[in-house]
């Protein structure tokens, strides 16, 4: 089985990041990008990156701040 590699930088929590923003033009919230980039991660994967919305943000949210103080 081939893995597309727009599908297999989902592996990366860069990867994720920048597949949700690409989502996020398209949907209504953020939320729901996030969904969307989930299934698609699920549906190759066969689980979730993230346990929740939340927790993407949360991981997401470090990384800025961990950035910005360096």
């Amino acid at each position: 089985m081939k893995i597309p590699i727009e599908i297999l930088v989902l592996l990366s929590p860069a990867g994720f990041e920048k597949r949700f923003h690409k989502n996020c033009q398209t949907s209504k919230s953020n939320e729901q990008a996030y969904e969307e980039t989930e299934r698609e991660y699920k549906k190759h994967f066969l689980k979730r990156r993230y346990a929740s919305y939340d927790s993407f943000r949360v991981t997401k949210n470090k990384k800025i701040r961990n950035n910005t103080t360096l």
